[in-house]
């Protein structure tokens, strides 16, 4: 076979960082979108399982 020395974990370590990258992208893009929807869905969520005002209240510091 060849003795070249082979460069692919090189080349494989910059295809994960770009996998990774695109990722978070589509990740940021979702939340961004969907932000104010989600908060207010948890949060009619919480109180709906803890009727105190203390559900409310865990939801805005989860997203806060």
């Amino acid at each position: 076979m060849s003795n070249m020395p082979s460069n692919r974990s090189g080349q494989s370590f910059v295809e994960y960082a770009l996998i990774i990258i695109l990722f978070a992208i589509v990740l940021l893009s979702i939340l961004l979108i969907l932000g104010d929807d989600l908060r207010s869905f948890l949060n009619d969520l919480l109180q709906t399982w803890f009727p105190t005002q203390g559900g409310a209240m865990i939801a805005l510091r989860l997203f806060a």
